[in-house]
């Protein structure tokens, strides 16, 4: 039986200094290439550099200031996104009214919301905001002069320093609402 362990003890060495030589050995003897990549590091690389691709390809979203109204019955501007901002999408944006997080957290419109733009003008350096006559229906002399203040605001957040003039149904306004209150035009 000596004779057994003592051949299994010679075995157990010489295995382990092969093991010893083949990988450990020649591991610290090579030099390391830190060009080497790996496959997973280039799939990696590649993908993201699909991903800036796709980024750059994708036109980039630009904020524009909208003009609400909150609880505490003051001015709330609210940003909505878009692609390409204008004057006619702000006031879009403003007549949709609120979100309804917007709308949860004490913003609202004085704006009716069956009010629909007809057209808005950038001319002879001035901006007109054309909208449907039910803008003037509804509400107190209050409710219409917030009305006006959030047009106003809304047109005023794109910096267009222009005079602003309100038209419903094509005609310039004087006079608005049940009570007969004198709007001065320009708004701003």
């Amino acid at each position: 039986m000596g004779v057994f362990i003592r051949t299994l003890i010679v075995c157990l060495i010489i295995c382990a200094g092969y093991y010893l030589y083949t990988f450990l050995g020649k591991e610290s003897y090579q030099e390391l290439d830190t060009n080497k990549t790996t496959i997973s590091q280039e799939k990696n690389y590649t993908e993201e550099k699909n991903r800036q691709k796709e980024e750059n390809l994708k036109p980039q979203m630009q904020k524009m200031q909208i003009c609400f109204m909150s609880d505490e019955n003051t001015i709330h501007y609210v940003e909505r996104e878009t692609q390409t901002p204008s004057l006619e999408i702000a006031i879009e944006e403003l007549l949709k009214g609120p979100t309804k997080y917007e709308s949860a957290h004490g913003v609202y419109s004085e704006i009716p919301v069956d009010v629909k733009l007809m057209w808005v003008k950038d001319e002879n350096g001035k901006i007109i905001v054309n909208l449907t006559r039910n803008f003037e229906y509804g509400g107190g002399t209050k409710s219409i002069q917030n009305r006006i203040k959030q047009i106003k605001l809304t047109v005023d957040s794109f910096n267009t320093k222009k005079p602003v003039y309100l038209y419903l149904d094509g005609k310039q306004v004087e006079y608005m609402g049940g009570e007969g209150i004198y709007i001065e035009q320009p708004l701003n």
